[in-house]
């Protein structure tokens, strides 16, 4: 288990079992502060920023944290089109300085994760006139490149496995364990996405003890993409896993209105009440199902 040395545990987390953000690319073009306001709010103990290097200011970011007592535990790596590991030449050079950029601005917010996608997101047919094994090739060496300075910089870049049909490439936790094999690095691990693993995997708790020991971060949502709570996963059986393996990493929510294209969401503002009963919504029944595993703890040390 890797998530437990990445950062100190929280204070304000004592009494529950994980610290709890919420991802902030979600939110679309809302102003940063109403995001921060909302998680204060709601009682979130951080935020997961987009890692948006060139247009996001981190001494801006600084400060909202400062202001609202949050912190930045990781970074969502936004992979479009336009930011392909799996290129070789200028293209795939142009994705690892991404990285290395948002490396910089992780450390600038105090970030230690950047969640990394080795294929762009939305591409779901494999590229005409290349085999996977090169495309392969290509994303292992580009991310160990980028993993060298995230290294320097006390940075783990989490490989993100997402469904087939967002991409074509890894999808499941066990292409995302042997890429992580082949990257071979020590600034490179996994996270989990209970969205994604979902559609793809036969057990969430089967893949969560099988990826138990390059687990770095988790990403939560219901099987329906909404909040947690809203769906049919069992929570419970999650959460105790989790606390099984020894993580103890962040919960950070991803959820979003039942959109084809998740990127969508970039372009739509979210100042109305939806996101703020999603927002509520998700950190209730998280901190509800902590509450109910640690009371039949309880009763069982009684026993």
């Amino acid at each position: 288990m890797r998530g437990g040395t990445l950062s100190e545990k929280p204070a304000e987390t004592e009494e529950n079992m994980f610290h709890i953000g919420m991802t902030q690319w979600i939110v679309g073009d809302e102003p940063l502060a109403v995001s921060c306001e909302r998680l204060k709010r709601c009682g979130y103990n951080g935020i997961e920023f987009a890692a948006e290097p060139y247009r996001m200011d981190a001494g801006e970011c600084r400060s909202l944290l400062e202001k609202y007592g949050l912190d930045c535990r990781s970074l969502c790596g936004i992979f479009d089109e336009s930011r392909d590991l799996t290129a070789d030449g200028e293209a795939g050079e142009r994705a690892v300085q991404y990285i290395r950029d948002s490396v910089d601005f992780a450390a600038g917010v105090g970030a230690k994760i950047m969640i990394v996608v080795p294929s762009p997101v939305g591409r779901c047919v494999k590229p005409e006139g290349l085999s996977m094994e090169r495309l392969t090739e290509n994303a292992v060496g580009n991310v160990r490149k980028a993993a060298d300075y995230a290294l320097e910089k006390g940075v783990t870049l989490a490989v993100e496995a997402i469904n087939r049909y967002e991409t074509y490439f890894v999808n499941t936790i066990a292409k995302g364990l042997d890429f992580v094999k082949r990257v071979n690095h020590p600034a490179v691990g996994m996270m989990a996405d209970l969205f994604h693993m979902n559609i793809e995997e036969a057990g969430l708790v089967d893949s969560l003890y099988r990826m138990r020991d390059e687990l770095v971060h988790v990403h939560i949502a219901d099987n329906t993409r909404e909040a947690a709570g809203m769906g049919h996963i069992d929570f419970k059986e999650v959460l105790r896993a989790l606390q099984r393996i020894g993580y103890e990493g962040s919960l950070t929510m991803e959820f979003m209105y039942r959109l084809s294209d998740p990127y969508s969401a970039a372009g739509i503002s979210t100042q109305t009440g939806r996101m703020d009963r999603y927002a509520k919504q998700a950190i209730d029944y998280i901190r509800m199902t902590e509450e109910s595993i640690q009371n039949f703890e309880s009763e069982e040390e009684v026993r």
